[in-house]
Parts: C-alpha cells; sequence; structure tokens
C-alpha cells in the first residue's frame, strides 16, 4: 500500500497539476511522513527554475507539519 501511494504521487507530479499533486501528497504523508519533502525534492528536479526551489519549501514545511501532529498523537493524553 505504501510502495503504490508513493508510485502515485510521484506519477502525479508528472501527469496532473500541482492541487491534486499537494493534496495526495499531503493525504498519504500520515503514512510515510517524509513523503511531501521527496515530492518537493523530485519536482523541483523535474521543473527547474533559476529561482527560490518553492516545491521543496512547501514539502519541508509540510513534512515538519506531519511530525509534529504525529509525535502529538503518539503521546496523547486521552487513555492518562
Amino acid at each position: 500500500m505504501r510502495g503504490f501511494l508513493t508510485f502515485l504521487v510521484f506519477i502525479s507530479v508528472i501527469f496532473f497539476p500541482w492541487p491534486l499533486t499537494a493534496v495526495l501528497s499531503l493525504a498519504s504523508s500520515f503514512l510515510i511522513p517524509f513523503l511531501p519533502l521527496a515530492v518537493g525534492l523530485f519536482s523541483d528536479t523535474l521543473y527547474y527554475t533559476s529561482g527560490l526551489p518553492l516545491f521543496t519549501l512547501c514539502g519541508s514545511l509540510a513534512t515538519g507539519a506531519v511530525l509534529f501532529v504525529r509525535s502529538r498523537l503518539k503521546t496523547g493524553s486521552i487513555g492518562r
């Protein structure tokens, strides 16, 4: 399942518009936390511009947010 999600997100970078890729990347990031960063690096490499690496920055922000949320969910205070 994780391999298929990773393959689907990387293929969506090539074939689909960026909002769909962003949604797929964020949705699958709860299973694979570093996927938004990897997709951002891939899309910035694929569509190279001489400016700011925007997709990599957005991917790193999304990865940081997902890791923060996952750490808070693992230490939840509901069971105490």
